[in-house]
């Protein structure tokens, strides 16, 4: 229901209930700088940094479910910029 209703390889493709209009941009290694995913998978940071580790959401062409991981802070996820309301 979050993700674009293109874009997504496969049969990836959602709904676009909410406006969110996921795209999957993959992500970026911290070690290479090579993207990896892009067109299967989105990433996208979800809250600051704690010690060593950050807090990241994903969703995937081959998975309908949101998922909420954490990790290295230095690879390259997506992130949604959001606007307070007038």
């Amino acid at each position: 229901k979050l993700k674009a209703k293109s874009g997504w390889r496969g049969e990836g493709n959602g709904t676009d209930d909410f406006g969110f209009s996921a795209l999957p941009g993959g992500h970026r290694s911290n070690a290479n700088g090579t993207f990896y995913y892009a067109g299967y998978v989105g990433y996208w940071w979800s809250s600051s940094p704690s010690g060593g580790i950050a807090w990241y959401r994903t969703l995937s062409s081959f998975y309908p479910d949101i998922d909420r991981r954490y990790s290295n802070p230095r690879i390259g996820f997506s992130v949604r910029c959001l606007r307070d309301a007038e």
